[in-house]
């Protein structure tokens, strides 16, 4: 299953904390125990406990990788929008490539019970579990692969999921009106923005030779109202006896203006094309910038014209 490889881009093992019934959102990180909820999707569900998430869209697919601190694998959830059931069970087919030449082979056949779809997979050492759910229309593939010896725990840890997911109708995308032309202290900020780069640099180690993540993400804010964001990512995956990395690369582009302006901060307001909205506090303290409490470098955009 092609999708599988986008989510281990972004494989990590996460401390970072969200708060109950939490709006997925890219690049922010969530705790066990949490439930959370894809809004435009319609999919919520619960976070096994101990197994933290880092949630990430790229390339048109929107994932959720987990870890733990504890217990050796990985687990993944795929979210699938507007592809039909057939399509589900046809990637379900596929082997699972986890990259470095380690494949697990489809056992027997991928069974359909109801909305439930499940296989498994497997080879000389590590073994995984799918467990699929069909919605009306958009749907969730559960994903855990690891040492045979964590099979029973990691279907456990399939049936939780299933068992706390809950489909809604998806909200639509709203059209967007013009903004107005920024003013006062908006003004000011929309100045202090214009035509530079934001960049973020971040990494990670689970620990233990465990494996982690490197991370740079770069937000350019032109001048005419439009923005770029682009990052890069570095995983690794450590298990006894192989190892896994890979590199990702995403992107998004639209447009961005300031609101709820003060001398001090501001909210960062980017309608992404395609549908959309993020919202970012911004900082700064006269020498650093911060956005939503991280450090970002603030310099001239070298992509802006």
């Amino acid at each position: 299953m092609k999708h599988l490889k986008h989510a281990l881009w972004v494989a990590s093992m996460i401390c970072g904390i969200a708060a109950a019934q939490a709006e997925l959102r890219p690049g922010q990180q969530y705790q066990g125990g949490v439930q959370v909820k894809s809004s435009m999707l319609g999919i919520s569900f619960t976070l096994p406990k101990g197994w933290p998430g880092a949630y990430k869209e790229e390339g048109g697919q929107a994932v959720l990788v987990l870890g733990s601190n504890s217990v050796e694998g990985v687990g993944v959830v795929i979210f699938m929008k507007d592809q039909t059931p057939a399509q589900v069970v046809a990637g379900l087919n596929e082997a699972q490539d986890l990259g470095a030449g380690v494949v697990l082979e489809l056992v027997g056949s991928v069974k359909t019970q109801g909305s439930r779809v499940t296989a498994r997979y497997l080879n000389s050492q590590y073994v995984g579990r799918a467990l699929a759910l069909l919605g009306s229309r958009n749907h969730v593939i559960y994903f855990y692969a690891g040492p045979q010896k964590n099979e029973a725990l990691y279907g456990q840890l399939l049936e939780g999921l299933a068992g706390s997911t809950r489909f809604q109708a998806p909200m639509a995308a709203r059209p967007q009106p013009a903004p107005p032309a920024p003013t006062g202290v908006a003004r000011q900020w929309t100045q202090f923005l214009a035509g530079k780069m934001l960049k973020y640099f971040s990494s990670y180690n689970s620990g233990g030779g465990g494996g982690g993540i490197s991370e740079q993400r770069t937000l350019h804010l032109c001048s005419d109202g439009s923005f770029a964001y682009f990052d890069e990512s570095l995983t690794t995956i450590n298990v006894p006896g192989a190892s896994a990395s890979s590199g990702g690369n995403g992107r998004a582009l639209g447009r961005w203006r300031i609101e709820s302006a003060t001398q001090n901060s501001a909210v960062l307001l980017l309608n992404v094309d395609g549908g959309g909205v993020e919202r970012l506090r911004v900082e700064y303290d006269g020498d650093k910038t911060f956005l939503n409490g991280q450090r970002w470098f603030r310099v001239e955009s070298d992509t802006c014209r």
